[in-house]
């Protein structure tokens, strides 16, 4: 941290002084001037690319610099990774097949602008029974949609909303989840089973499973789950065999697990909040009345996985306010970089930007910038109600694709962002739109 100060201080006085002068001779020397491309490229590297706009309008020589440093997608991946450490990884996953990093970049940036995006409206995955009922879905590589519904996990083209060719997997299951490599689904029997798509060598293990788990996350290689008698199993999946140890046992009753900066943070269901380092439970705080609960649980990274029934009955407890709108039935949300989506089961969903009230986490007190209701119980007679179940995000160029998973449908909101771009330009999101210069 004390280094990036020293850098962008110093880069800060290059701007304000580029013109050093001698008291030896009296003459005006500018020194930079002097410095090789390569250390030049090497300072720039430092630099957000909102001061890298500012350095290319120094003088020629810096634009061109800048501007070859502004198509190299590593910079853009580097950038991605510094401003949105939480979500890069699975933004550019759940991406548009073929969206740059510099794409990627623009179009998390632009979620601050969202209120004057256009929106597009569809629906998919209707069900006409309750054996078609959604339970979860999970955004796939290359613009597949895997659907869990209770007869099955059934997939979908992105591109077309239409069902596509890839063979269904047929059971009754509690929980799914799916990537490149595997595919996890928690039985009605409490096995958690572990199928390999992808076998790497012959080594490979092809699946397994394991018993009496009520709950699992996934982050990375690693699988965490919980078992009935509240242990708590780690599982690398990343080797060939697919075997599971003995993380740490939690003497209270574990509600959710959240990962953050490297480590597993576990909410009990007498409020507690641990983090497991170094395979020892460490304490964090016990959430209380002295506390702004949200700000609590989105620091530890906990909120997505909440029980929001038991939550409330907290609140009741702990004797807080408890809001009359809709927002006291939530039931789901999302945190995403500095947006939030908020379910509910009467079928409310919200969008909020950067919900922040002096300085900490609060959806109770702050507005959405965006607000639907999906409770239309005309619409399929079988299925009476629209609780909100799941939500994700796709982004594309200039645009985001915003999932609203519900037992009935999954509804979807298209953000498109007016930008014109020609080819000789990049743009940087909140910053501005600059001509780039193809020789150096």
């Amino acid at each position: 941290m004390a280094e990036d100060n020293i850098v962008i201080q110093a880069s800060s006085s290059m701007l304000d002084h580029l013109k050093i002068v001698s008291d030896a001779d009296d003459i005006q020397a500018d020194y930079i001037v002097c410095l090789p491309n390569e250390v030049l490229l090497d300072i720039f590297s430092y630099l957000k690319p909102k001061h890298l706009v500012k350095c290319r309008e120094v003088c020629w020589r810096w634009k061109n610099i800048v501007d070859s440093m502004l198509k190299s997608e590593v910079l853009w991946r580097k950038h991605c990774k510094i401003d949105f450490i939480d979500i890069y990884r699975s933004a550019y996953y759940k991406a548009h097949p073929g969206l740059t990093w510099n794409n990627l970049y623009r179009s998390l940036t632009l979620w601050s602008k969202l209120e004057h995006a256009t929106e597009f409206h569809d629906e998919f995955a209707s069900a006409s029974s309750s054996r078609n009922e959604i339970r979860d879905f999970q955004v796939l590589k290359h613009g597949q949609l895997g659907v869990h519904t209770r007869e099955g996990i059934i997939y979908y083209d992105m591109k077309t909303l239409n069902q596509s060719n890839r063979k269904i997997i047929t059971g009754d299951y509690l929980r799914y989840y799916e990537n490149d490599e595997l595919v996890i689904v928690l039985a009605l029997t409490a096995h958690l089973h572990v199928i390999r798509k992808v076998l790497r060598t012959p080594r490979h293990m092809t699946e397994a499973w394991f018993p009496s788990v009520i709950n699992f996350l996934i982050h990375e290689d690693q699988l965490y789950y919980v078992t009935t008698n509240n242990n708590i199993f780690i599982c690398n999946l990343s080797n060939e065999k697919i075997q599971s140890s003995l993380l740490i046992h939690m003497e209270d009753g574990i509600m959710c697990m959240g990962h953050k900066n490297g480590y597993l943070n576990v909410l009990t269901y007498l409020r507690n909040i641990f983090t497991v380092v170094d395979e020892v439970n460490v304490f964090r705080r016990t959430l209380d009345d002295s506390q702004n609960l949200f700000h609590e649980l989105v620091k530890y990274n906990l909120l997505d996985n909440l029980d929001w029934r038991v939550f409330f009955l907290w609140l009741f407890i702990l004797n807080r306010t408890i809001p009359h709108n809709s927002i006291r039935n939530i039931i789901v949300t999302k945190v995403y970089g500095d947006v939030v989506f908020v379910g509910s089961i009467l079928g409310v969903f919200r969008i909020y930007c950067s919900p922040y009230l002096n300085n900490e986490f609060d959806i109770f007190n702050t507005e959405p910038v965006k607000q639907y209701n999906f409770m239309e119980r005309s619409d399929c007679p079988v299925l009476s109600d629209s609780p909100i179940i799941q939500i994700d995000v796709i982004e594309g160029e200039d645009s985001h694709t915003v999932l609203v998973g519900m037992p009935k449908k999954i509804a979807v909101i298209k953000f498109r962002h007016d930008i014109q771009l020609s080819p000789s330009k990049i743009d940087l999101g909140d910053l501005q739109i600059i001509e780039v210069n193809d020789t150096l």
